[in-house]
């Protein structure tokens, strides 16, 4: 998408936990096409901002790795604890300190959070996408919301990794991270 004036801010929701991952392997898949999705559709995405919780810090890994995003940022107001007057306060402060140029953040939080916003229901790795004119409207709520839902594993990113579900099973999660990072979709 060419860069323009509107402004945009992304939520996604954590993904599902896994048994001995932080996040369930497929949904490191999934997550990393989100990210895709996310960068075909937005501007440069400058910052993945993410809660501290395992799980929220994986799917944002793997969702900035489909976004070719390397700037990501633990920040406690994300935390599913936070008082809402801390989560808007971030929010608030990290729109009033954007430089000019930048259009584009992406957070990964918890339900709760997303609550505390005032944003829709989010199932385990959807996203709410709230686009404005300008980061000023955006600081007004003067916002539309969109929600992506959560991509489709396909039998062609299987192959492009050269994998079946089961092989999956078998890999680390740094293991899936470096083989999605190899391949060019």
């Amino acid at each position: 998408m060419a860069q323009n004036s509107n402004f945009y801010l992304s939520f996604g929701r954590h993904e599902r936990y896994g048994s001995d991952t932080a996040i369930e392997r497929e949904d490191m898949l999934s997550a990393f096409l989100t990210g895709r999705q996310l960068k075909k559709w937005l501007p440069v995405c400058t910052t993945v901002y993410y809660s501290p919780l395992a799980r929220a810090a994986e799917t944002a890994r793997f969702e900035a790795l489909g976004m070719d995003v390397s700037h990501l940022l633990c920040v406690e107001a994300l935390e599913e604890s936070a008082t809402k007057f801390a989560v808007n306060k971030f929010i608030n402060e990290l729109l009033d300190y954007t430089e000019d140029g930048v259009f584009y953040y992406h957070f990964v939080t918890h339900l709760p959070v997303i609550e505390k916003l005032g944003l829709p229901f989010l199932g385990a790795g959807e996203v709410c996408l709230l686009a404005a004119e300008n980061k000023e409207e955006m600081l007004a709520e003067n916002y539309k919301i969109q929600i992506i839902k959560k991509p489709e594993i396909d039998v062609a990113l299987l192959q492009k990794l050269n994998l079946t579900l089961a092989d999956l099973d078998k890999l680390s999660a740094d293991e899936i991270y470096l083989k999605l990072a190899q391949i060019d979709l």
